[in-house]
């Protein structure tokens, strides 16, 4: 069972992504848009292909601060295809990528033209990266999504 930070480890530890270097960044030199509940619905519709980073809460879930190093490399392999490039606020980042039946952050995937045509779920190698974001970017269509339902 993990212990209880006290008060001085707590702010110490706390990642603050309106004043952390690697996330301002992110927003400003890279260009990624702050995806947020009031601006998200506009950008899936964003035409032509559009890349989007779910990350999570940076203070527990290291893996976000990660993604945000990783984000702009992602999106240089992908320049000149992709017409924007989006990386959820951390703070809203997984209520955003439940709605898309994401279960996993950080996730990076692809809407084109409003449709969302998936995303790689948790920290992957650069290969899988690469090769999966290649395969999720080239499709035309949405994959089928499916509900599991158990019986009892």
């Amino acid at each position: 069972m993990p212990s209880k930070l006290n008060e001085p480890t707590t702010r110490l530890t706390l990642v603050d992504v309106d004043t952390h270097p690697i996330f301002q960044r992110l927003w400003g030199k890279e260009g990624f848009e702050r995806l947020n509940e009031e601006n998200i619905s506009e950008f899936e519709r964003t035409p032509g292909l559009a890349l989007v980073v779910f990350a999570d809460n940076p203070t527990t879930f290291k893996e976000s601060i990660d993604m945000a190093v990783i984000a702009p490399e992602i999106a240089k392999v992908f320049a000149g295809r992709i017409a924007s490039k989006g990386f959820t606020d951390p703070a809203v980042g997984r209520a955003i990528a439940s709605r898309l039946g994401l279960t996993r952050l950080p996730a990076v995937g692809f809407f084109r033209n409003g449709e969302f045509l998936g995303a790689l779920q948790g920290l992957k190698t650069w290969e899988e990266y690469v090769q999966g974001l290649v395969e999720i970017g080239g499709r035309t269509t949405p994959p089928k999504r499916t509900i599991a339902i158990n019986a009892n």
